[in-house]
């Protein structure tokens, strides 16, 4: 099981002039730290007006920097867009990317779970999944054919020949971003890489990668090869002092969960509630229900000595983590960056990480490995 990173760029307020630029920047020091220590991959979410929440609106742009600050970790987009990004654009920015990066790109696909994104740019929502299954088709072709042309229900595309090719063969790695168990499954029976959240737990989980193992079993690959792995994120918060981390990491998850009841609320403030699109009824049900998991009254402290968050000291994230070994799980990729966390607390987090976690993990993994050999 891997350590990577995610990165929505939490930017809180109150707001200084420099407050975009030095989150970015803080970024992409923690990013170089991080490949120094041994994290394997670091993913940035593709979001738009997320105020607060996630100001990572240009991830290829983002990871072509960090592409020339790091040689080894694997950079990955999570997720592009096809409703609001043509899959042409998404096919040649990444294809360069890849160039620049030497092939080290991951290219995660999804259509999001939040039409407040996407109203804004003209998108007829209830075509929403028609358009991802359309990309995930035009995609690998625009990186492997020469002069291709596609004839769908939304796109259409003439004779043309896409550049540029990437370096990866015979094309870099393609995800699917997951939170239903039949999107799991759809992604295993489409050859994809399954991207996901860690809520609901390792039961749960192990359920839904159960589902996508099943799937790309006998899968019919959309590209031209198969990624079969998982990759799941959560919130990590490290510190040598168990009190210490405990006692900053309410104050961080108190912010964190305040914007997600912001967000929920925002995200659906302009969607009619009796004319929500199909597509979306699940993760407007989710969003909305008063029985959520997320609206659970129990302090942030208490969840977090309850064992529910992966935040305490180096033993408290490997137990956290240690119950995601048997899920499945290909790889972790924690928010390290979360909302008001100081970028020193971000780095004090990595180091320890990068001291104690992964070098037990790997150390698990090899034993695994020897059993069943």
């Amino acid at each position: 099981m891997q350590i990577g990173m995610f990165y929505q760029v939490q930017v809180p307020r109150p707001w200084t002039q420099t407050s975009d630029y030095d989150r970015h920047w803080e970024m992409m020091d923690q990013v170089v730290l991080a490949e120094e220590l041994g994290f394997s991959t670091v993913w940035l979410a593709d979001h738009q007006f997320r105020t607060e929440w996630s100001h990572s609106s240009a991830p290829d742009v983002t990871l072509a920097a960090i592409s020339q600050r790091t040689s080894q970790m694997r950079l990955g987009i999570a997720v592009a867009v096809p409703p609001v990004q043509h899959p042409l654009h998404i096919a040649a920015r990444t294809a360069t990317l890849d160039i620049l990066s030497n092939g080290r790109v991951d290219l995660g696909i999804g259509r999001s779970g939040y039409p407040y994104q996407m109203a804004a740019f003209g998108v007829d929502l209830e075509n929403a999944t028609g358009m991802v299954e359309e990309a995930l088709e035009i995609i690998p072709k625009a990186w492997t054919e020469g002069e291709f042309f596609y004839q769908g229900e939304f796109f259409n595309i003439p004779l043309r020949e896409v550049h540029p090719k990437p370096v990866q063969a015979p094309h870099p790695p393609m995800w699917l971003g997951c939170s239903r168990e039949e999107t799991f499954r759809k992604a295993g029976e489409q050859g994809l890489g399954c991207l996901a959240m860690s809520g609901g737990g390792p039961e749960r989980l192990t359920q839904l990668i159960n589902a996508y193992r099943e799937g790309i079993r006998d899968a019919a690959p959309v590209g031209k090869s198969v990624t079969d792995r998982v990759s799941i994120s959560t919130l990590a918060i490290c510190a040598e002092n168990r009190k210490k981390a405990q006692e900053r990491g309410a104050e961080v998850l108190d912010w964190y969960r305040r914007q997600q009841d912001l967000r929920d609320v925002k995200v659906w403030q302009e969607q009619d509630r009796n004319n929500v699109p199909v597509d979306y009824q699940w993760h407007y049900q989710r969003s909305t229900a008063t029985d959520s998991p997320k609206r659970n009254e129990t302090s942030s402290l208490d969840q977090i000595k309850e064992g529910r968050y992966c935040i305490g000291d180096p033993d408290d994230c490997l137990r956290f983590l240690e119950q995601y070994s048997s899920t499945g799980v290909d790889e972790i990729m924690p928010l390290f960056q979360i909302g008001p966390m100081e970028d020193s607390e971000v780095k004090e987090t990595l180091r320890l990480f990068g001291k104690y976690v992964i070098p037990h993990l790997d150390k698990t993994e090899q034993a695994d490995n020897v059993t069943a050999e």
